[in-house]
């Protein structure tokens, strides 16, 4: 499913109205029309409910007029509060609060005949509050009096629907612009929005509805929309298929690089999650005694122990290490690396010196953090797998400047031509032509080791001949959902745990 930005489904209202004559107030009528199904489908007895309906002064408000007036066919109870002057109302929402009045709405205006105090004492009262105080136009901060409403509402209201979004968030960032309010329910029009797939706006979203408001099919199919949704759909159709008369050779090598004399597990998960998720064959090459390691937890790694004396891997080892790599379909390095001197110049040298496709994860990622233009220099394709700790030191920025930074991903993605993957509870997939966001998973994934795992099953399907793009966002898919595996004991579960519920969840998305 596609995901928009303000200004992209500002232009889909733009194109609809001018390109195809379909008038906004007709595209108003549909959208409030719209919310109240969503309420009648998830509320049960409406009837006999209460309702207050808040209208800020832009079109969001307008929105929210109409859902007052289709309210009153299930209840007299229905109490709408104008936060705006009528003066602020756009053309199309200044005639429906017109056609409200007209069947004899109950309609109030903040500041003239209620005040904040019998404000609060309505939503306490009232069963349900419908947000309608911003859209996707807010620019800054929320202003003072409709703070102050928000505040009531997440203070008081016992459930609340918002219209298109939570009224104080930022569409494009999902990031609050100084309060916004916390929805029991949003219903969006058209597409999700940015806000409503990253946090924390996806909490504050609440259960999302998505509503058609007639915007012509072909005009969304025209529209250059190039983020979207990673669905069970499109993983089930890029999964690799097997075959009954096949070997192991059918099924790819990956061969990971890592390992440390500190981290001597990381690199191991990443090879059992690879095993878990189908590849033929796994090699390990790893500092000696950690191959050994390797080979008591699980017989079929492959280890090619190097032989180093402080147990970690020197510029020296390049060569050999290029060498065994020569034969695999694929290259993960850096779990359990370690980060120092000369670490930095061994993964610099195998980086250059391979033409293989790398997964560049971990301390890998720290190794090329002091020259990120090492990338463009690779003789084959990379994917990048940085956490937000990572990623801050790869653009020497801020962490909190590159949380669910889409845009940063992109950027680095296209710049560098490869594939990003930001790790996070809503995981950013971006690769020169487009975006994903990954929604699955939950904190069973919080634990050391979880992210080597996930870089084993990047591998995986790089090695069954999957492309760089699709191996990422359905590894990204597969991950998450062998998390919600453990939604009864998200605190308790290991890594070991996760790997052994790859094949359980691989199967069913197959299906």
């Amino acid at each position: 499913m596609k995901v928009v930005t303000a200004d992209e489904m500002r232009d889909l209202d733009q194109k609809s109205i001018r390109e195809f004559g379909i008038a906004s107030s007709l595209l108003m009528e549909r959208a409030g029309v719209s919310v109240v199904l969503a309420m009648e489908n998830s509320l049960t007895n409406m009837e006999r409910m209460s309702f207050v309906v808040l209208c800020g002064g832009g079109n969001n408000g307008g929105d929210g007029l109409v859902v007052a007036r289709e309210l009153l066919e299930y209840t007299d109870e229905v109490t709408t509060v104008l936060v705006a002057g009528e003066e602020k109302f756009s053309q199309d929402a200044q005639i429906n609060l017109r056609r409200l009045r007209s069947v004899g709405g109950t309609i109030r205006v903040l500041g003239k005949d209620i005040d904040m105090n019998e404000l609060a004492r309505v939503v306490r009262k009232s069963d349900v509050v419908v947000d309608a105080l911003l859209g996707t136009g807010i620019k800054g901060d929320v202003k003072d009096e409709i703070g102050k409403v928000i505040q009531i509402v997440n203070l008081y209201a016992k459930y609340v629907v918002s219209v298109d979004l939570p009224s104080g968030l930022d569409t494009d960032t999902g990031k609050p612009q100084g309060i916004a309010i916390k929805a029991d329910m949003t219903v969006t029009f058209a597409f999700p929005k940015m806000c409503h797939v990253l946090f924390p706006g996806r909490e504050l979203t609440g259960k999302l509805k998505v509503a058609h408001i007639g915007i012509p099919r072909s005009l969304k199919q025209m529209t250059n929309i190039k983020r979207e949704i990673v669905t069970e759909a499109y993983v089930r159709a890029h999964m690799p298929p097997r075959h009954k008369n096949s070997h192991k050779g059918d099924y790819g090598k990956l061969v990971v690089v890592g390992g440390s004399k500190n981290y001597m597990g990381a690199p191991i998960l990443t090879c059992l999650g690879a095993l878990r998720a189908g590849v033929g064959y796994v090699q390990l090459v790893t500092p000696r005694p950690i191959n050994l390691a390797a080979i008591s937890v699980e017989p079929s790694i492959v280890c090619a122990g190097v032989d180093t004396e402080d147990g970690y891997f020197k510029a020296e080892h390049a060569e050999q290490v290029c060498k065994i790599i020569e034969t695999a379909d694929v290259v993960a390095i850096g779990p359990g690396l370690s980060w120092n001197g000369d670490t930095t110049e061994f993964v610099r040298q195998v980086l250059v010196k391979s033409d293989k496709p790398f997964v560049i994860d971990a301390d890998a990622l720290n190794c090329i953090s002091s020259d990120i233009e090492i990338l463009k220099n690779l003789s084959s394709k990379a994917i990048l797998t940085p956490h937000p700790g990572e990623l801050a030191r790869l653009t020497k920025k801020n962490i909190s400047e590159v949380i669910y930074n889409y845009r940063l991903a992109e950027k680095l993605a296209f710049e560098y031509n490869l594939i990003v993957l930001l790790k996070g509870a809503s995981s950013i997939i971006a690769s020169p032509r487009s975006t994903y966001i990954n929604l699955t998973g939950n904190t069973s994934l919080s634990k050391a080791g979880s992210g080597d795992i996930l870089t084993g099953i990047i591998g995986a399907f790089i090695a069954q001949g999957m492309d760089l793009e699709s191996s990422c966002v359905c590894a990204a898919y597969i991950h998450g959902l062998t998390g919600e595996r453990f939604e009864n004991w998200e605190g308790s579960a290991l890594a070991t745990d996760l790997i052994n519920k790859i094949p359980v969840v691989i199967e069913e998305v197959a299906e």
